[in-house]
């Protein structure tokens, strides 16, 4: 096996023991103590189930990570013949000194530096492209608990999206999209970005693109400057962080919120429009379509009960 035929052997195998960061969320959660706690719970706890759920799935996913190293690193000793050798005449007293073991290790090394360096490089770029995702679809669970509607570029798709010119860089539109082509000053567009960086500079250029006047910038980066976040306030950006770094790191910026506060505005922004007696037979219709394209992609048993009462409700007001 070549170095080129391993690494689709470490593609293989990344997407047989690892699950995708959505399933790992999800599983982290079923498994939690805030499994089968109610909307109010998540509403009020959103900050510590946050860590909890990012602390969890980082674990879990170190724990697969070294399964997945051990299947690979089988695959390639029992191709090394300068392995095997040691295993093939001393029965179960195969590794029986120290010379032997420094033998191995510095043949191994010798032989397969391209493979592990490919492994490693495997990693480094599976960490860096879960780490957002993650972040993302722990931020979407917590909507969801919290019983807050919002349509995702994940489910809905990028071509619903950018039709209604809310660009790539719009994670969620909350309550939805339906909602923000009837009345667009009462919905709010959500980014996301674990670290912000010199990366902050899209999000104002995206929303010159799509016309978007406000956004909610979630993060979790603890060392924004005063400047950083006086220039995304100028252009209607609101930072969003969890509710100790608001303490700790920006108590006082009206600028910045704690992600308690945050949700408590989006829980008012959906009962705003829940509470509309006739929006008309062609919104109510998008709606069900809307809710519909999202039932066809969800896994989790919670999220489709969720979805379908609300299909139901929304089916209610076409009769």
């Amino acid at each position: 096996m070549d170095v080129e035929q391993f690494k689709k052997v470490i593609q293989k195998n990344r997407k047989q023991l690892i699950p995708r960061p959505n399933e790992l969320v999800d599983l982290v959660l079923q498994e939690s103590p805030y499994h089968d706690k109610d909307s109010e719970f998540f509403l009020e706890n959103a900050n510590d189930i946050l860590y909890y759920l990012r602390k969890g799935s980082w674990e879990k996913y170190l724990l697969l990570e070294k399964e997945l190293d051990k299947v690979l690193m089988g695959s390639l000793i029992q191709e090394d013949p300068s392995i095997m050798k040691y295993f093939s005449e001393r029965d179960d007293k195969a590794v029986i000194t120290l010379e032997d073991v420094q033998d191995i290790v510095a043949n191994f090394l010798e032989h397969h530096g391209g493979y592990l360096f490919e492994l490693s490089k495997s990693h480094t770029n599976s960490r860096r492209s879960r780490a957002g995702n993650e972040f993302e679809f722990i931020i979407e669970t917590i909507l969801l608990r919290c019983g807050i509607m919002f349509d995702n570029q994940g489910v809905i798709g990028s071509k619903l999206f950018n039709t209604e010119r809310l660009g790539k860089l719009v994670d969620f539109v909350i309550p939805g999209v339906v909602e923000y082509n009837t009345e667009r000053r009462k919905c709010s567009l959500v980014s996301m970005k674990t670290s912000l960086r010199e990366r902050w500079q899209e999000v104002p250029e995206e929303m010159k693109r799509t016309g978007a006047q406000e956004m909610f910038l979630l993060t979790l980066d603890s060392g924004i400057s005063s400047n950083t976040i006086e220039s995304l306030s100028s252009h209607n950006i609101t930072l969003v962080v969890p509710d100790d770094l608001k303490v700790s790191k920006y108590e006082g910026n009206r600028s910045v919120y704690g992600l308690t506060r945050f949700l408590f505005e989006l829980k008012e922004l959906n009962q705003y429009w829940l509470s509309q007696e006739d929006l008309g037979q062609d919104f109510y219709k998008q709606k069900v379509k809307s809710i519909n394209k999202r039932l066809a992609k969800v896994t989790s048993a919670y999220e489709r009960d969720n979805l379908t009462s609300l299909q139901d409700y929304f089916i209610s007001k076409l009769s």
